[in-house]
């Protein structure tokens, strides 16, 4: 029987670093989380929009009190927070397939 070579990150480990999951002290979910914030925030062109709508964008997420969400001047938006993106996919009528249980 063949034995599965374990991955983590893209890297060969072995099954003791695999169960750790990368997480410092040990514990934790390979690949890490879907966490973003303001030093590293969710950059998305799916929700964004055309150069040309930037301005009604911006005012569209105000007007809606979206806190974390800003409209980039080439149309891509940076979410901050779960919440913004979920609020901003709401506003636009679009479905969230990677949206998690609290989404």
């Amino acid at each position: 029987m063949r034995k599965h070579k374990l991955r983590l990150n893209g890297k060969e480990v072995s099954a003791a670093e695999f169960h750790q999951g990368g997480a410092v002290g040990g514990g934790g979910i390979p690949m890490g989380t879907m966490a973003y914030n303001t030093a590293k925030p969710l950059v998305s062109e799916g929700v964004g929009c055309m150069k040309a709508q930037v301005p009604e964008m911006r005012e569209a997420i105000r007007e809606h009190g979206i806190v974390g969400a800003q409209v980039r001047d080439s149309g891509q938006i940076e979410f901050t927070s779960r919440r913004a993106r979920k609020e901003t996919l709401r506003m636009r009528g679009l479905l969230d397939n990677d949206g998690c249980y609290g989404d």
